[in-house]
C-alpha cells in the first residue's frame, strides 16, 4: 500500500474565541488515511529558536515543505528507511528538481517564480539544520552553505547572511508577464465580479483597495460579529472618511473549524483613501446582496458562501478564477491592444486573486509613496517587496503613462452595477 508523508492540521478553540493551530507531519496511505504519526514537524519550524519561543506554533507552509523533500527521499527517488540516512546529494537533487519543476507531481503546468524557489531552499536548509542539531543527521553545515557579509536595507548596516553553497536554478516562464495587470483588465474583471460574482465582492475590494493577502480578506468580519467587528468606519459629520480593518488575530470563522486562511502579519489594516470611495461602492453594493442571506451568527465573516459559511481561501481562489475567465471575451473584445492581449494571454494561462494585492501595490508606487508608506499600507514585515516596487517606478510609469490620481475609473463597473442592481 503505497503511502506518502502529508500534513495533518489540528485546530482547538479556547477560552471562547481563541484558536490554536497546531500542524502534525503524518504518513498518509491511498485512501488519505493516517497510518501513522510522525514527529518530524518539529525539524520544520526554523530552528530551536522558533521552537523555544512558541512550543505551539507551527508553519503549515515549511510543514509542506519538509513533506515534499521526505516524500522525494524516502518513495519517489531514493527510498531511504530513516532519516539518519538522508545525504547531502540527495538534497540538493531535491532541490534542483523543485526548481526545474522535475518533481513526480509536477507537469507542464507547474510554475515556480525565483523568489519561490528560494523559498524552499531556505526552507530545506533549516530542516536539516534542525536535523543536524538533533544529531538525526550525517550532513555537515559546511555541506549547506557559507557564510556571506552583506548590507540589509532594513538594519541599515552589513550582515552575516547564510548562501547556498550549491546552485540551484528555476525556470523563466511567460507566466510572470500576467503579473501586471492592465488597467483595462483591471475595469472588466472587476465589472465582471460585481455583475456576477458579487459573493466575492469584498474579498475582491479587500484586495485591491485595502491590499489585503487573499487569506487574510477571507478573515475579516462583519461589523457586527459577535467575536468584535472587523470592519470599523470613522465618520465625519455623516461622511465616511476612513476604514480600518481587524487583523489582529486569526479566530475560528466557521463552526466546522475548517482553516479560512491565515493572517502573515497581525495589524490593523486602513483602506488606502484615494480608494475610500471605490471601497465603500462595494461595501454598500455587496450588504444589500446579502441582506437576508443564511450566515453563521457565532461568528460573522464578512464574506460567506451560499451556505452561510466563511469563504476559505481555496474556495476563494477558484471562484475569483472562474471570474476571469468569464470576463475574458470582454477582454477580446475591447478596443485597447494591451487588455486584448492579456485576455489571449489568460487563455493560456491563469493568475489568482493574490494579483489584485499587486495590482494595489503598483498604484501605491506610482502615487509617490516611499518605502516606509509602502510597507504600512501593504502590511510587510520587512522593506524587500516596498524596495522592489521602487526601483521599477521608472518602468511602470512608462506602462502607465497617465495615472488618475483619485484611484480608479468606475465608468465601466458603474454602468454594469446600475443595470444589475436588484
Amino acid at each position: 500500500m503505497p503511502l506518502r508523508f502529508g500534513v495533518y492540521e489540528h485546530r482547538l478553540v479556547y477560552g471562547g474565541d481563541r484558536l490554536l493551530i497546531k500542524h502534525f507531519i503524518v504518513l498518509r496511505d491511498e485512501y488519505g488515511l493516517i497510518q501513522r504519526w510522525t514527529d518530524f514537524d518539529k525539524y520544520a519550524q526554523g530552528g530551536r529558536k522558533m521552537i523555544a519561543r512558541n512550543l505551539f506554533s507551527t508553519d503549515e507552509k515549511r510543514c509542506k515543505t519538509a513533506c515534499k523533500l521526505l516524500n522525494y527521499v524516502f518513495f519517489d527517488k531514493y527510498h531511504i528507511t530513516k532519516l539518519v540516512d538522508l545525504e547531502i546529494d540527495m538534497v540538493v537533487n531535491f532541490l534542483k528538481d523543485y526548481g526545474l519543476c522535475r518533481l513526480p507531481d509536477d507537469n507542464e503546468n507547474t510554475v515556480r517564480s525565483k523568489s519561490t524557489v528560494i523559498s524552499c531552499v531556505n526552507e530545506v536548509r533549516d530542516f536539516v539544520l534542525s536535523l543536524i542539531e538533533d544529531g538525526s543527521c550525517k550532513i555537515r553545515e559546511q555541506d549547506l552553505y557559507r557564510e556571506e557579509r552583506v548590507f540589509n536595507q532594513k538594519k541599515r548596516k552589513y550582515v552575516m547572511k547564510r548562501v547556498p553553497v550549491f546552485q540551484v536554478h528555476y525556470i523563466e516562464n511567460e507566466k510572470k508577464i500576467l503579473r501586471d495587470l492592465p488597467e483595462g483588465a483591471f475595469q472588466i474583471i472587476m465589472n465582471e465580479v460585481m455583475a456576477n460574482h458579487r459573493n466575492i465582492l469584498m474579498l475582491f475590494a479587500l484586495g485591491a483597495f485595502a491590499g489585503l493577502r487573499p487569506s487574510e480578506a477571507c478573515n475579516v468580519r462583519r461589523v457586527d460579529s459577535k467575536l468584535g467587528p472587523g470592519i470599523m468606519f470613522d465618520i465625519v459629520n455623516g461622511d465616511v472618511v476612513g476604514v480600518t480593518i481587524d487583523l489582529k488575530q486569526e479566530r475560528p470563522l466557521r463552526s466546522d473549524l475548517v482553516n479560512v486562511g491565515g493572517i502573515k502579519k497581525p495589524r490593523y489594516q486602513k483602506v488606502y483613501p484615494a480608494f475610500l470611495d471605490a471601497f465603500m461602492e462595494c461595501y454598500n453594493m455587496y450588504m444589500k446582496y446579502i441582506k437576508g442571506r443564511p450566515y453563521e451568527e457565532d461568528y460573522g465573516a464578512l464574506t460567506t458562501t451560499s451556505t452561510g459559511m466563511a469563504y476559505t481561501y481555496d474556495a476563494y481562489s477558484k471562484e475569483f478564477k472562474n471570474a476571469v475567465n468569464d470576463a475574458i471575451p470582454a477582454m477580446l473584445a475591447s478596443d485597447d491592444p494591451e487588455t486584448v492581449n492579456y485576455g489571449h494571454l489568460l487563455q493560456q494561462y491563469s493568475i489568482s486573486p493574490h494579483i489584485l494585492r499587486h495590482w494595489y501595490s503598483v498604484k501605491l508606487a506610482l502615487y509617490g509613496e516611499t518605502v516606509a508608506g509602502l510597507m504600512n499600507w501593504r502590511g510587510d514585515k520587512s522593506p524587500e517587496s516596498a524596495l522592489t516596487y521602487l526601483m521599477n517606478k521608472s518602468e511602470l510609469e512608462e506602462q502607465l503613462a497617465e495615472v488618475n490620481r483619485e484611484g480608479i475609473s468606475y465608468m465601466l463597473w458603474r454602468a454594469e452595477k446600475e443595470h444589475n442592481d436588484d
